[in-house]
């Protein structure tokens, strides 16, 4: 997070060491997660799901020119600056972020199921990018416009499995709604 210094990415201010505590001193998001902002209105309308995508997108766009893969966007790692504004976010979480120098693999297993590109789970893709955040990105969406999970199952491993082939369904209760 030092090296990012952007208005789509939780600003990191200070960070404090002890023997067994780090303290990071962040700036201050007042709305919540966007997971709770969800499961309260249940689905976005297009419009207000592309504004997120708008700041989601060029946030990680910052990112990515920086050399970093995120690794776990979701939801739940996207702050509301307040609230008021069901649009503002900001992307938090750089816990399981790295760097990577250009041209570079990373070969690591990791993200949150249902949200991970399948590229992070099936080792004959050969190791993964940035790109991988941009997978997250679009199960993201999935989740503003229908307000249900783009792999659900019953368990992790159901979950993962669907998530590894990309297995996700297109309900015509939510997909017919939505403009082409």
């Amino acid at each position: 997070m030092w090296a990012c210094d952007n208005t789509g990415v939780i600003k990191l201010y200070e960070i404090y060491e002890e023997e067994k505590l780090v303290h990071l001193v962040l700036e201050l998001l007042e709305g919540g997660e966007l997971f709770e902002r969800i499961k309260l209105k249940g689905l976005y309308n297009e419009m207000d799901a592309m504004m997120i995508m708008k700041n989601i997108l060029e946030a990680m766009a910052y990112v990515h020119s920086k050399g970093i893969v995120h690794w776990d966007l979701k939801p739940e790692n996207l702050i509301l600056k307040n609230k008021d504004n069901d649009l503002d976010v900001k992307i938090a979480d750089f816990g399981l972020a790295s760097f990577l120098a250009p041209g570079e693999k990373l070969n690591l297993p990791c993200g949150s199921p249902g949200y991970v590109g399948p590229e992070v789970l099936d080792e004959s893709f050969g190791g993964y990018d940035t790109k991988a955040d941009i997978f997250s990105i679009g199960v993201i969406l999935y989740v503003l416009l229908t307000g249900w999970p783009a792999f659900p199952g019953s368990n992790v491993p159901d979950i993962i499995k669907k998530n590894k082939i990309a297995d996700i369904q297109y309900p015509v209760k939510y997909w017919s709604k939505i403009s082409g």
